[in-house]
């Protein structure tokens, strides 16, 4: 299947997300749109509509320059790229605007004997999904947890990760521990060790549902039915 023509542009929109380091549930706030139609926009299963372009040019910062030659063509220019490429837009006027992270998780590579909460986590964050986990508060102090909320939950901490708002939780996988900026009475980067995760839950958003194959259509009065095809039986003497 030859690609669509809109491909090009979907995949700058893409780009540039990632680049300012938004995901489908960030990248959905800020330009008012419901996640899953997002969601469904971007993988380019269902169409985009002006109006909503328009949002998301505006959350992303793009002007009609930075998307000039995208529609028309199956790929961008070697100009294109080099003058209005994502790495180009993410980085200029609206680059510091948002923030980015520059330590995202790093490629998920399953390991049934490996660090089960760090692989959670890198799949969780990657996939922009909301995360619940709940941590061992024995193990949390000097870890940058204000002293009035460990006093409060003296032996398990529940933090819920909106998606919305993993960018600003600026996640840094560590070997020992996982660093992130969190809101209790203000802003605090704490360093949680491994060893502290108990429990980790994931919310994804759910899939498109399968599309029904088309009803047959019905006989007009009259006709005779489609003979059916196949094998017979033929009475033998």
């Amino acid at each position: 299947m030859p690609p669509r023509p809109s491909e090009p542009l979907l995949q700058l929109l893409r780009d540039v997300a990632r680049k300012k380091g938004l995901n489908t549930a960030a990248l959905a706030q800020a330009a008012d749109l419901p996640r899953s139609r997002l969601k469904h926009v971007l993988a380019g299963s269902e169409p985009l509509t002006v109006d909503e372009l328009i949002g998301l040019s505006k959350a992303l910062e793009l002007s009609a320059g930075d998307m000039a030659g995208l529609p028309g063509d199956l790929a961008p220019t070697d100009d294109d790229t080099n003058e209005r490429g994502p790495e180009a837009v993410a980085g200029r006027r609206g680059g510091a605007a948002l923030a980015t992270v520059d330590e995202g998780p790093p490629p998920i590579n399953i390991d049934p004997y490996g660090n089960h909460a760090e692989q959670m986590l890198t799949l969780g964050f990657g996939l922009g999904c909301d995360i619940h986990v709940v941590l061992d508060s024995t193990q949390l102090e000097g870890t940058g947890v204000p002293a009035a909320t460990l006093a409060r939950y003296t032996e398990r901490l529940p933090l819920h990760l909106e998606a919305a708002y993993h960018r600003h939780h600026d996640p840094r996988f560590m070997p020992e521990a996982l660093q992130l900026t969190l809101s209790f009475d203000a802003l605090y980067t704490c360093t949680l060790p491994w060893s502290a995760f108990q429990q980790i839950t994931l919310f994804p958003l759910a899939p498109e549902p399968p599309v029904a194959p088309p009803p047959e259509p019905e006989p007009e009065p009259g006709s005779r039915p489609a003979p059916r095809r196949g094998g017979h039986l033929r009475l033998v003497e």
